[in-house]
């Protein structure tokens, strides 16, 4: 039993050990501020693009019903969406509610 247990660990540690970006949320809605952002495709997932310093992105992330501004502090950040997962580069600040 203890081995198996084991094995389970291992293994589920093998499978999730390969992350989209630095921080992944689950979303039900998601919105890019105009203008600011480039989409491109990359297998089954999108890839957006920061356009400049200081682009927002909000995420509504499930059982919540706020948005939660991102911002990108440079150029070039991405965020990988795939499905209602988005993964984001290291660089990107939350800001709090105005």
């Amino acid at each position: 039993m203890l081995r198996l247990i084991g094995f389970i660990a291992v293994l589920s540690l093998t499978l999730f050990a390969d992350t989209l970006g630095f921080l992944e949320q689950k979303f039900n809605s998601i919105n890019f501020e105009k203008g600011k952002w480039t989409r491109t495709e990359k297998a089954v997932c999108w890839v957006y693009a920061a356009k400049e310093t200081n682009a927002l992105v909000e995420i509504m992330r499930f059982g919540t019903s706020n948005l939660v501004p991102f911002r990108a502090r440079k150029q070039g950040l991405t965020v990988t969406v795939c499905g209602s997962t988005a993964a984001f580069d290291e660089g990107f600040e939350a800001m709090p509610k105005p």
